[in-house]
């Protein structure tokens, strides 16, 4: 009976190996296609930012759907239908990944929206509350995916084999899941107004 349930959830969940393998090939393949589809100057524009700033947009694509993953996946660990974690372990360690890597640009963005003549000053002239409400509050609040991603994955990693038995950890790495990904999709639609708006 246990060899039948063991081949049961081998079947249910994908191997760590394969996820990875996995990611690899659709990152590899979305590259070549852009590479090879796509003018590079069109690609990146015309600004002296425009690879930091690319970078930064394609790794906060990247965190939000791995954060949407993961806010999946920790809603199926909370209903108790996650038996396996060996995705939600992966999912985790790249959400982490993602957030420091997006950070580290956003940060160096931030050098060309704080320079004379950039977004910032535009923002303070014509219309303040964009900068104090969109470009402030998400730039705050953003940074608390790190921290959460973190504590996340140490918990899921430290507690791989008890977690879907342990119902209050299980329900408090779910909602740590669901409040990183509704920080992530906040930010990122506040990014994708404040580019709209004024770019760098």
């Amino acid at each position: 009976m246990k060899i039948h349930e063991s081949i049961k959830e081998i079947r249910d969940e994908p191997s760590s190996q394969v996820i990875v393998i996995g990611w690899i090939v659709v990152v590899l393949f979305l590259a070549f296609l852009v590479l090879f589809t796509a003018p590079f100057g069109d690609l990146l524009g015309p600004s002296a930012w425009a690879v930091v700033s690319t970078l930064h947009g394609m790794l906060a694509v990247l965190g939000a759907i791995v954060t949407t993953v993961a806010g999946y996946l920790g809603w199926k660990l909370f209903i108790g239908q996650l038996k396996g974690n060996g995705d939600l372990r992966m999912t985790s360690a790249l959400s982490v990944l993602t957030a420091a890597a997006t950070i580290i640009f956003g940060n160096w963005i931030y050098i060309a929206y704080r320079a004379p003549g950039g977004p910032r000053a535009f923002f303070l002239e014509n219309n303040p509350e964009i900068h104090e409400v969109f470009f402030e509050f998400k730039e705050f609040i953003a940074l608390f995916i790190l921290p959460l991603a973190v504590a996340t994955a140490y918990t899921i990693w430290t507690y791989r084999d008890t977690l879907s038995q342990d119902k209050p950890l299980r329900t408090t790495v779910a909602l740590i899941l669901v409040t990183t990904w509704l920080i992530s999709m906040m930010t990122f639609v506040l990014r994708a107004a404040i580019t709209k708006l004024r770019s760098v």
